[in-house]
């Protein structure tokens, strides 16, 4: 389905590419691009692990929740499934807002942007093709939602990207079926069409909806705007951590920033033609997904669990320098999946207030000097636990016996 026409992306151009419509200033980020050339109509792989999920912990992840049974909808350019990297059944029938769009269904791509999202969020495995791409979580289902064809350059017949088409997306996503809904595109509070976002973000509240976002990124003058959907009500938004993990000024930093994940050298989905990696620019854009993969995760391991609750499991086992501490570059701190996978939900834990819980807002705003736990798994664990629980039982005879052989004397002597 995608076009033929030879487009090449180069690093350090498309990198760093913020594509602002100017009377709405919707943002999306940038089309994927590597230090080797990704161009339509070329298909190539990058072998080798990736090392962004490895650095998170996702094998680890993967033994507890892969996504299965979760659909995950990506309100965005749309998503291409004639990826290798998805096979049938991974992208379903999903819906476009595109006046006079060919495919009604949201299953094509111009520029490239939702199917590098979806990519990171639910790409098979191509072993055959040595290509070492695999989404964070799985064994999703993608429910694509288009609501724009390009970004910048518009031509006739192009759809520009919207706040009202963001708001109808979301809305479409929640009523028709979606568990977790990623929006890696933003808006400022200036938008005409806030209003109407935030009718859509209180539906999805309503219906029990994980609504996942992005930060923003900068485009060298506002770097600290407030920008939606990510700060509306119960959104999960989402910096961007660099090569060295931190969150730099390319993320709009913001109280609506509640967690980071990796967002530059990452592996995705280019257009009908196997994988690409961006560039060094950490970008929101691909931030997001990881977030929003980590939910489907939770989803599918806790699927009582209200959306707050999945929020809230995300965010206080992120990792922070200060267990209290939030800051508006990385909110609550860089993502931790198996941590989130595995932690209980305790509401004295110092750092975001839990559902309905405020006191513990106020204890998490002292600092507390607690250091953020760091993840690991070690193999003779249950070794040790079998030699700790023959040395309790042998402890306890032992002194039984003690107690028991005077009397067991007394009783011979009578």
């Amino acid at each position: 389905m995608a076009s033929r026409r030879r487009t090449r992306l180069r690093s350090g151009l498309a990198a760093v590419l913020l594509a602002t419509l100017a009377p709405l200033g919707v943002v999306a980020t940038a089309t994927p691009a590597s230090a080797a050339e990704c161009e339509i109509g070329k298909t190539q792989y990058f072998p080798g692990a990736s090392p962004v999920l490895q650095r998170l912990g996702i094998g680890q992840a993967w033994t507890l929740a892969r996504g299965r049974g979760v659909k995950v909808a990506v309100v965005d350019s749309g998503v291409n499934d004639d990826n290798a990297h998805f096979p049938d059944g991974v992208v379903l029938p999903g819906v476009s807002f595109v006046a006079g769009d060919p495919d009604p269904t949201g299953r094509t791509d111009v520029l490239g942007h939702g199917t590098a999202v979806a990519g990171i969020i639910a790409a098979r495995a191509l072993p055959e093709k040595r290509s070492g791409l695999i989404g964070a979580a799985p064994e999703v289902q993608i429910l694509p939602v288009r609501v724009f064809t390009r970004d910048t350059d518009l031509q006739p017949g192009d759809t520009g990207l919207t706040g009202s088409n963001i708001a109808r997306g979301i809305r479409w996503a929640v009523e028709n079926g979606a568990d977790v809904v990623n929006v890696s595109l933003s808006a400022p509070s200036t938008n005409i069409s806030l209003g109407e976002i935030k009718s859509a973000l209180a539906l999805a509240e309503r219906r029990n909806v994980v609504v996942v976002a992005s930060s923003g990124d900068s485009d060298g003058t506002s770097r600290t705007e407030q920008r939606f959907p990510a700060a509306g009500r119960g959104v999960i938004g989402v910096a961007a951590t660099n090569v060295q993990g931190v969150v730099d000024d390319y993320s709009v930093h913001g109280e609506h920033v509640d967690v980071a994940a990796p967002g530059s050298n990452i592996l995705v989905a280019f257009h009908a033609n196997g994988d690409c990696q961006t560039g060094e620019v950490a970008l929101t854009s691909w931030a997001a997904p990881f977030v929003s993969a980590l939910a489907a995760q939770l989803k599918q391991r806790f699927p009582e669990e209200s959306a707050a609750q999945i929020g809230y499991r995300i965010a206080s086992t992120a990792q922070r320098p200060v267990a209290g501490q939030r800051d508006d570059r990385q909110g609550w701190g860089a993502i931790r999946p198996y941590e989130a996978l595995t932690a209980t939900l305790d509401t004295r834990r110092p750092g975001p207030a839990a559902p309905g819980q405020e006191q513990v807002e106020a204890v998490a705003s002292e600092p507390t000097g607690a250091r953020a736990m760091e993840v690991s798994t070690d193999p003779l664990d249950p070794a040790r636990r079998e030699v700790l629980w023959w040395l309790i039982g042998g402890g306890g005879l032992a002194a039984l016996a003690l107690v028991l052989r005077p009397l067991v004397a007394r009783a011979r002597r009578d």
